[in-house]
């Protein structure tokens, strides 16, 4: 272990974002409904969402074996900010629920 700060940050956040995949599931299956108007295929929008959102498990992945290999070779600030890649599908969602309940 090089640096245990940076060991746990990356461990608990990434322990942190595999559970959230369930989550992610969940949102995932519900972002086909996107498309229930017939023409919304055509759509820009629609369609560029319903393609980051399913893009959630590959970034997850790539990140975390970005960090860890980036960890290795002691690019410790590098690999934390790698890690954290997932937050841009965490951080919305997040966002939209709070959005959605004080509203």
């Amino acid at each position: 272990m090089k640096n245990k700060k940076v060991f746990l940050t990356m461990l608990i956040s990434q322990i942190l974002f595999g559970l959230f995949t369930i989550i992610w599931l969940f949102v995932a299956l519900m972002s086909v409904m996107m498309f229930d108007n017939p023409d919304s295929e055509k759509l820009f929008w629609p369609v560029l969402i319903f393609i980051v959102i399913w893009l959630y498990p590959v970034a997850l992945i790539v990140s975390i074996i970005v960090s860890w290999v980036l960890y290795r070779f002691n690019k410790m600030k590098t690999a934390v900010t790698i890690a954290m890649v997932p937050l841009f599908w965490v951080l919305p969602l997040f966002g939209f629920l709070i959005y959605a309940n004080v509203s």
